[in-house]
């Protein structure tokens, strides 16, 4: 019986050390659970230029006899729009960023054929014959909405250096609005022509790369490339401004919609300031800080064949004629980059717990 009990005591006792030593060893099956870190916002003012490779809305034939032509295209202006984001940081230099941008653009021009030929001016109208018009006018308008959703992760080298990665989803939203109008030299009272719309909506990935370098007193430098490739549907139409004369260029065009794959690239540059408070906790070591940023810089983005139009006529009434016989057969269309590029300047609100 003594030796039963001795037995025992160092059978429990081999079990205990043994099982002390498994949970002190590290458990590689442990299942990843990420742990609130902090949250940030933050708001952009984007004064942004519109750009597009499909702008030509009319040709004019100089007075001069040897056969010369121009071609005038309206020329988009920088015009503020903004950018608003938000997210959570999260486990170990991890985020998950939330980001809605908006533009919406709209630009004109116009050029007056008097004094040309014959005191008026042939001018060949995108969409409309060669005629003495008196008065040609293109307007054209862009509006964009563009959000994503990344998960990104934060690599600090030695200092100054930090790099960031992140991926994600992209939606965006892209249409635009083409018109081009005359008035004919007999009355200026009337006004005929057309407008084309190009309605763009593409969902696909999206990937980030950021790189920091971090001066002395909160300052810095940044660059930050993306890139995006949109599954999109595309609805394109042509459609008369109003009538000639009786049941004529009363009608329009809508041609099947498309469904396109369009790469979406763009990039930043910048500079920012980030000043830094909060409480302190045991023997001077922050507990919560918040962070102020002012970020300014340069911006530039494309949507690869993001536009599609008709073309202009190749006769003096392809457009008319496919309007009147509701034919998209008549003429083919013509597809075009978009893009933007301009100023942003920023500020962001963002606090960290520790």
């Amino acid at each position: 019986m003594k030796s039963f009990f001795k037995r025992s005591a160092v059978s429990m006792i081999v079990l205990g050390m043994a099982g002390a030593s498994y949970a002190a060893m590290p458990n590689n099956n442990a299942s990843w659970s990420p742990s609130l870190s902090g949250a940030f916002i933050g708001v952009e003012g984007l004064d942004l230029r519109p750009q597009n490779g499909d702008l030509d809305y009319v040709t004019v034939f100089p007075s001069t006899s040897n056969g010369s032509f121009y071609t005038h295209a309206i020329s988009p202006s920088y015009d503020w729009n903004w950018r608003v984001y938000g997210g959570i940081k999260f486990t170990e230099n991890d985020d998950l960023t939330l980001s809605w941008m908006q533009m919406r653009t709209s630009d004109t021009d116009s050029i007056s054929t008097s004094g040309l030929i014959n005191g008026a001016g042939y001018a060949t109208p995108r969409w409309l014959s060669t005629y003495p018009w008196k008065n040609v006018s293109g307007k054209v308008t862009f509006d964009l909405d563009e959000a994503y959703l990344v998960w990104g992760h934060t690599v600090y080298f030695n200092n100054p250096w930090s790099v960031r990665f992140a991926g994600g989803v992209e939606y965006a939203k892209l249409n635009s609005k083409m018109t081009v109008t005359a008035n004919p030299y007999y009355d200026t009272s009337d006004t005929f022509g057309f407008y084309s719309k190009s309605d763009m909506r593409g969902w696909g990935p999206r990937a980030e790369f950021d790189m920091t370098y971090h001066l002395p007193y909160g300052f810095a430098l940044f660059a930050n490339a993306n890139a995006a490739l949109l599954v999109s549907t595309r609805d394109i139409s042509l459609t008369a401004v109003n009538e000639l004369t009786a049941d004529e260029y009363n009608g329009g065009i809508d041609y099947t919609n498309r469904h396109v794959v369009i790469p979406k690239l763009g990039m930043r540059l910048g500079a920012s300031y980030s000043y830094v408070f909060g409480q302190a906790g045991a023997e001077g070591v922050p507990c919560r800080t918040t962070t102020l940023t002012v970020d300014a810089g340069w911006q530039a983005e494309s949507y690869i064949h993001a536009i599609e139009r008709p073309e202009s006529s190749e006769s003096a009434s392809v457009a008319e004629a496919a309007l009147v016989q509701s034919s998209s057969s008549s003429f083919s269309t013509k597809t075009s980059n978009f893009g933007d590029q301009g100023l942003f300047v920023g500020i962001k609100l963002s606090t960290d717990w520790m």
